[in-house]
């Protein structure tokens, strides 16, 4: 028996999810410029071999965070798999397979941004140079084939709408709502798989690299300068990615939640799309201060503007010479 919360308040609403996701379009859409002119213009040469793979993470970040709030705007029916869209383009299952798709892609470029790092320091006369680009090649062409089952099991959409509206009996009439599945097994196995061979194959790369630069013994061909450097891109590499994942697991987290309870409360389905639609804003943020030269240069006018340094001014007379600071002052 499906559980329904008497969600008769603005949260609940269509309304509130269109102005909260259209909002987040106009916040993130200048940090994700600012993060695409970062990588491209103020990228090191020591973050060189990432750079091309910070800026895929980047693109992916961003076609997410404009699918979510701009084009799709799921209005989501958990526990039911079902919902329709609010965004400029009525076409739900598209939308639902495309943003199913690039949570996925967006995972695989956090592996190749860890895998190419472990590549580059450690692994270049080993055995993996013969193997990794097939391994990463399969593993990105995966990215759009993992969802594709669920497509295919796609139910009758009259009887199954009748199911998943004990909750929500009325529906704009403009819209079209689609109901993915009224069984949960495929879809759930099918998100279960595209996450989790990502999220292994990271934990692996982080361990790897982990290992090789605090514990094992430095290659020869290294200098301390060298590994020093990228201790630092690796745990700030580290932190950004694991932010991004962390964005996205609190929200999938709480859907599998409300789906195993078979609970419905609409005002937490919308919310759970905010919290998704915030990640691109969160993550650029967190990319643009934690590596060192990006943060510089946001805050480089900041620190001009409140840090001025002394201009001193030498003042000479007959009897004395003054020194002046810009301030005025004299000794």
């Amino acid at each position: 028996m499906l559980s329904c919360s008497s969600d008769n308040n603005y949260w609940a609403s269509p309304e509130f999810l269109s102005f909260a996701l259209h909002t987040m379009t106009c916040i993130s859409l200048p940090l994700h410029i600012l993060g695409f002119y970062c990588i491209l213009y103020q990228t090191p040469n020591q973050m060189s071999s990432v750079k091309i793979l910070l800026l895929n993470l980047h693109v992916c970040s961003f076609t997410l965070d404009i699918l979510i709030t701009f084009f799709a705007v799921p209005y989501a029916i958990f526990p039911a798999m079902a919902g329709y869209g609010l965004g400029i383009i009525d076409s739900p299952g598209l939308f639902l397979y495309l943003i199913v798709t690039v949570i996925t892609a967006t995972s695989t470029s956090v592996v190749l941004i860890f895998e190419n790092i472990f590549f580059v320091l450690f692994a270049e006369d080993s055995w993996w140079k013969h193997v990794r680009k097939y391994v990463l090649t399969f593993s990105y062409i995966m990215v759009p084939i993992y969802f594709l089952p669920a497509q295919f099991y796609i139910p009758e959409q009259e009887k199954a709408r009748k199911v998943s509206l004990e909750c929500q009996p009325k529906l704009p009439a403009h819209r079209e709502l689609l109901v993915l599945s009224t069984d949960f097994i495929v879809p759930a196995y099918s998100i279960i798989i595209a996450e989790g061979v990502p999220a292994v194959q990271l934990n692996i790369l982080f361990g790897l690299n982990f290992y090789y630069l605090i514990w094992a013994k430095p290659a020869s061909n290294l200098s301390q300068n060298t590994i020093k450097l990228q201790r630092k891109l690796t745990f700030a590499l580290f932190i950004q990615s694991y932010a991004m994942v962390l964005l996205f697991s609190v929200p999938i987290n709480v859907v599998v939640f409300v789906i195993k309870t078979w609970y419905h409360s609409q005002a937490i389905n919308n919310l759970v799309f905010v919290g998704l639609s915030v990640h691109g804003t969160i993550s650029t943020l967190i990319m643009v201060f934690i590596h060192k030269p990006y943060r510089s240069f946001v805050m480089g006018p900041v620190n001009r503007l409140f840090y001025k340094t002394p201009i001193i001014t030498v003042r000479s007379n007959d009897s004395a010479t003054w020194f002046s600071s810009a301030n005025g002052s004299a000794n």
